[in-house]
């Protein structure tokens, strides 16, 4: 990666080439994956070999702008990297190496291509096929294997003496489940992503059916419409980060308050996310997780921290002003890289907001998160197990944070943003002081 790009990352922000650049280099790890997998299966006999040898096959001759999509996908690439670690650690009873064949089929379809496919079905999927970033055909309960012959965009699927035809992810028959779309633009700028519940079901380590929430799409779109022309018309550097990497979203239950988001290491390209109340909290939602969606993408490359345990007589857990819990060292650093993004997100929204009681909240919570990340750089800063690469991040977070806090902010907004953070703190520590 040249410096100068290095340098953009580090000062939170990156580009079209940064992200690129992740992008490329996510793909090539889920393609090494797929080939550790077919290892993987030969030296284990495992029963689903000779369907993923032939997915393999297929997905080797379609095109490479289709593979990419196909195994590209977020959920697709975590279930790869979580089923070719249990599979390398001995464990092949939670995978389903199958999907490869069903990723192979959505390839084919989208390629137009011809293709003749035995599709494995999952353990306990009760007849259910996905066919990732395509839809879920609904089968028999006795079927255990499917067959898909695809030709010209055109898929038919063969099980247990029923037959489903498909076009171009589009059928009549009500065994096909399309996945829902939205897609949004603005300025030029759009915003593709698909509401993927389904997939994730097959991740190692995750169960959907209740961790995910509701994938209406049209809750969705109104809040999206809103924070795409927010983020657009006042942040287009990170709208333009967001659009190249985001691919799909992944609708969770609401908290009582607020929202919640989160991020999966190994899923580029995808957010998790509850119903926001309203857009400009979407917005900032976003915000915050292409800060980590980024900061694992290049933690993939670059290690950041030093391997090891921590020195004797130290946890190494630590506060983060933005937490309950304590934190460890990888978890502080991402936490500081997204809250530099959120910090960023608000000083920006100050400037164009009137005056009123919508900007004095977008400056308590410039004043609020900028403080909170410089705080927890200088911690970072003090860490001996941090790489060159590592110190180099923390390093071009400190100087877009020092000349962030050297910027005027109305008395009013920092004062209360310094009370939220000694609330929060005295909360923090409340709840560790020793009971006698």
């Amino acid at each position: 990666m040249p410096r100068a790009v290095l340098d953009e990352l580090a000062a939170g922000r990156g580009g079209a080439e940064a992200v690129a650049r992740l992008r490329a280099a996510q793909h090539s790890k889920t393609l090494l994956l797929v080939r550790a997998l077919l290892v993987l299966l030969r030296e284990t006999a495992h029963p689903d070999r000779t369907a993923v040898e032939a997915a393999y096959r297929v997905l080797a001759e379609v095109p490479p702008q289709d593979r990419v999509a196909a195994l590209a996908h977020p959920p697709v690439a975590a279930w790869a990297f979580g089923t070719v670690s249990l599979l390398d650690a001995g464990d092949a009873s939670a995978v389903y190496p199958g999907l490869l064949a069903a990723v192979a089929a959505t390839a084919a379809v989208h390629a137009g291509a011809d293709a003749d496919l035995d599709v494995p079905l999952a353990p306990g999927a009760a007849g259910r096929l996905e066919l990732p970033g395509l839809g879920t055909v609904t089968l028999p309960v006795t079927a255990v294997r499917a067959r898909i012959r695809t030709a010209g965009g055109h898929a038919r699927v063969f099980a247990a003496g029923e037959q489903v035809d498909i076009d171009a992810g589009r059928s009549t028959d009500r065994r096909w489940l399309p996945l829902s779309r939205l897609d949004i633009a603005h300025g030029g700028l759009p915003l593709s992503l698909l509401l993927d519940t389904r997939t994730w079901r097959y991740v190692p380590g995750l169960d959907g059916n209740r961790r995910f929430g509701d994938g209406s799409t049209d809750a969705w779109r109104s809040h999206l419409d809103g924070a795409w022309r927010i983020l657009v018309e006042h942040h287009r550097p990170v709208a333009e980060e967001i659009s190249a990497v985001l691919r799909a979203l992944v609708p969770i239950p609401a908290p009582r308050r607020s929202i919640r988001s989160g991020t999966f290491h190994h899923a580029f390209g995808s957010v998790a996310m509850s119903l926001p109340p309203d857009a400009r909290s979407t917005a900032a939602a976003l915000a915050h997780e292409i800060q980590h969606a980024k900061l694992a993408a290049l933690t993939d490359l670059f290690a950041v921290l030093e391997p090891g345990s921590p020195e004797p007589g130290s946890t190494e857990l630590f506060y983060a002003p933005w937490r309950t819990d304590p934190r460890p060292l990888d978890g502080l650093l991402h936490g500081a890289y997204a809250h530099l993004g959120v910090a960023g997100f608000w000083r920006r929204q100050s400037r164009v907001t009137e005056p009123g009681p919508a900007r004095h909240h977008a400056e308590v919570r410039f004043a609020r998160w900028s403080r909170a990340a410089a705080h927890t750089v200088r911690v970072l800063a003090a860490q001996r197990r941090l790489t060159p690469i590592g110190r180099h991040l923390v390093d071009g977070m400190a100087g877009v944070l020092a000349r962030w806090l050297a910027e005027p902010v109305p008395a009013r907004a920092t004062a209360e943003a310094r009370r939220l953070l000694a609330a929060h703190r005295a909360r923090w520590d409340g709840r560790r002081a020793p009971t006698g």
